[in-house]
């Protein structure tokens, strides 16, 4: 693990005086492997290199004579919903890894799932030369992302009249939320309300979307890629994925095109390119599947319902300067928060 990783690490097992990354691996030796393959070689458990804030993740290599098996062991704070998980895999095949509930240690919750093969998005790009990647391994990456949020897309079921009310009722708690919020960016109070008053009347449009299971934190380091070509491997952590309008998550590909800087968000050079290819091969899958009406104007409003929910939640839960730059950089790549109201 870098040393930014073993901070995340320490700040997990902070709360938890009665455990530690040794305590976690004497559990995995005692109560997972002998429930695994037997192998007439050595077994280790080593820590991952790649981890999260709310689970702490061991690796547990099993060598043999002829091939090695690795297992992934996670503790995890919180239950997964095991069901969005399988009905993950269901839909995206092998780059979904099962996983498997294997009862608590301590409190956490613990889960084995086979390991992986890939590196976080996160990881490549903060490796690699000036924090840049090649213009064409982004492009793979995104293109593979248009194809995972679009796949299994399936008629939206609900009723017309309900939803529409719902999602006006969901656009006026956010209004509400952020007049009364005290912003230290003043101006982005004022593109919130501009994106809501473009959005509300296109609502009849928007029930109509296909629907789709939405991961809830695609963000980067929860898609494993192939270094060396920028093709998506696996694709983590679909505890809580829930079937909304396609679009609801389409946010998170943002994090391909463009960064955070001290001083706000800042668009990568090659963001209309990408942007475009996405939505090109997201419109193009939806229609294979029998929606050929659906269209990227409907594609970047149902987007920016989705950013709204997630960026005012951050902005609540955490209230700090970074929040405000992150929902400020989504709402500035949308085409049409800059045209009057």
């Amino acid at each position: 693990m870098d040393d930014y990783q073993k901070l995340v690490v320490t700040q997990f097992f902070n709360p938890l005086p009665n455990l530690s990354q040794e305590s976690c691996h004497q559990f995995v030796l005692h109560h997972i492997v002998p429930t695994l393959p037997k192998t007439s070689g050595k077994t280790e458990v080593k820590p991952s290199p790649f981890q999260g804030s709310m689970s702490y993740t061991a690796i547990v290599y099993l060598h043999s004579t002829h091939t090695d098996y690795r297992i992934v062991v996670q503790f995890r704070s919180e239950k997964q919903d095991l069901s969005a998980v399988a009905e993950a895999t269901r839909i995206h095949g092998h780059i979904v890894p099962m996983v498997t509930y294997q009862g608590m240690y301590e409190g956490l919750f613990v889960y084995t799932s086979p390991f992986a093969a890939g590196t976080p998005y996160i990881s490549v790009l903060m490796s690699s030369e000036d924090f840049e990647l090649p213009l064409w391994k982004k492009m793979t990456t995104i293109l593979d992302l248009a194809d995972l949020v679009t796949r299994g897309a399936r008629a939206n079921k609900d009723i017309f009249d309900t939803t529409i009310v719902k999602l006006a009722s969901t656009l006026d708690k956010i209004q509400h939320t952020i007049n009364n919020y005290t912003f230290r960016n003043t101006s982005l109070k004022n593109s919130i309300s501009a994106c809501i008053s473009k959005v509300l009347p296109q609502l009849r449009d928007l029930v109509v979307l296909p629907i789709t299971l939405t991961h809830q934190d695609l963000a980067p380091f929860n898609y494993l890629i192939d270094p060396s070509t920028g093709r998506i491997k696996a694709v983590l952590d679909w505890d809580g994925a829930v079937y909304l309008p396609v679009g609801s998550n389409f946010h998170f590909v943002d994090s391909l095109l463009g960064f955070m800087t001290p001083k706000g968000w800042q668009d990568t050079e090659d963001r209309h390119d990408l942007e475009a290819a996405f939505y090109d091969r997201a419109l193009c899958s939806l229609a294979a599947q029998g929606h050929k009406n659906v269209t990227k104007e409907q594609l970047e409003s149902q987007k920016a319902i989705g950013m709204l929910l997630y960026g005012v939640e951050r902005l609540l839960k955490f209230k700090d300067e970074r929040s405000e730059h992150y929902l400020d950089g989504y709402l500035r790549g949308l085409s049409f928060i800059d045209q009057p109201v």
